[in-house]
Order: C-alpha cells, then structure tokens, then sequence
C-alpha cells in the first residue's frame, strides 16, 4: 500500500518552533510541512546544496552528469507530493519568511510492493545503489515490530546556517510528525560524518555501518569520499 497522509492530520502544521543565536542576535524558527508554494524553493536548495556537497555525490561529480542529476531531482519531486516533506523557516521580524532547511521524507509499509533498484544511469545506480543496500541492511519492520516506518531522502541546510544545529531540530520535529501519523519509528541512510553526528545529537541510534572502502568492493566507488567521511550509516529513532 502506498501511504497516505490522513485527512485527520492538518496541513500545513507546524511541528517545531527553536531559537538559535547568529551573528550577536536571537532568530526565530520554525520547522513546518513542505508547502505547495516552496515546492520550487526548496528542489532549489537541495539541487544546488545537496548535489555539491553531499560525500557521494561531490565525490562522484554528480553534477557531470546531467541525467543522474534528473534522476535525483525527479526522486526529491515526486517524495515532496505525498506532503510529509519538512522545511526549516526563519521567521524574520517584517513578516517576511527565508527558507533554510529541507528535508524530505516519505513513509515505507510493509505491503509495499518491493521492487529491487535498477537504472540504465550508471552514476545514479551507484548513488542510490549504494544507498539501497545500506538501507536494506536491517529489516526495520521485524526489528522493531512495525508495519511502517518514516524515511528520508535528503536533508541540506543553507551554508549560511549551518553550524547553528538547524538539522538536529529539524530530525527532532521527525518526533511530532510521526506521532501524528502514528509512526513508532524513523531511520535514515546517513551517507557523512557531519549529519551522523548531527543524527546522535538529536537521539538516532546505530543500526548498521559500512566503510566506503567495503562499499567500493561491492562496486560502489566514490574516488576521495574518505576525504570527508569513513562510512555509510543506517540510523534509527524510535518515538515514545
């Protein structure tokens, strides 16, 4: 089954209101669902950001390939239409709003219909290729004794934000959201050392782990990713 957003939760809701100090002054923010109107906004920062800077993507030049890049922006598009994507927001004291988060999410059943990966594009089989098979490491619905579980396919902060934990408040409202949806559990293939410290920070667990040195021996080979990371991280949270 494919799962669908109940009537009973309101959209759009706001799941998340924080404060953080930035240059000597106090923002306000918000983490609320992905709207129709910042549909265009927010494919625009994970097509700039999230391709340039996410380890397997920088590493494999994923912005050579102007297919590849289709394929990825074509996943985040039709993700962000089942309306359970999230957005970070700064509440600005004109009124006015600036986006600086997204993270898109999708919720998996276990009567999904399974479907082993295959793509004619080289480079986008390696990048969710490699991305599959960490993610299918662990049977998530016989390891917790659920039927469905929340899931995410790409979170990117603006440059500008970011050491200021936008993503770890962002994952925290993933809390509140699946309550509302009635979701026990959320875990995420987290591919950098950077947003698997940001992942621990806001309470996911290790699952499973995978060096990109082992995953280049399984043919997955991003040339200089140890650069920036050591591994490929399945990590979970369960909600209370």
């Amino acid at each position: 089954m494919v799962f669908i957003r109940p009537s009973t939760v309101p959209y759009p809701t706001v799941w998340h209101r924080f404060t953080v100090r930035r240059n000597g002054t106090t923002a306000s923010l918000r983490v609320q669902d992905l709207t129709e109107d910042k549909f265009d906004a927010a494919l625009a920062l994970l097509s700039e950001h999230f391709t340039r800077d996410e380890p397997p993507c920088k590493y494999i030049g994923i912005n050579n390939y102007p297919t590849a890049v289709a394929e990825l922006e074509n996943l985040w598009r039709k993700t962000i239409n089942d309306k359970l994507s999230l957005v970070c927001v700064e509440d600005k004291d004109d009124g006015s709003s600036v986006l600086v988060g997204v993270n898109v999410l999708t919720v998996v059943c276990k009567e999904d219909k399974e479907e082993p990966f295959k793509s004619e594009d080289k480079v986008w089989a390696k990048l969710f290729g490699a991305v599959d098979l960490v993610a299918r490491s662990v049977d998530l619905f016989e390891h917790y004794g659920v039927d469905k579980y929340l899931t995410a396919y790409g979170l990117v902060v603006v440059p500008e934000w970011r050491g200021c934990n936008i993503g770890k408040e962002i994952l925290r409202a993933r809390v509140p959201l699946c309550k509302a949806l009635g979701i026990k559990v959320t875990a995420t293939v987290f591919t950098a050392a950077a947003s698997q410290a940001v992942a621990k920070k806001a309470g996911f667990a290790d699952l499973f782990e995978i060096t990109y040195e082992e995953l280049a021996q399984k043919g997955f080979v991003f040339p200089g990713v140890e650069e920036d990371t050591k591994s490929s991280k399945l990590m979970a949270l369960v909600i209370d």
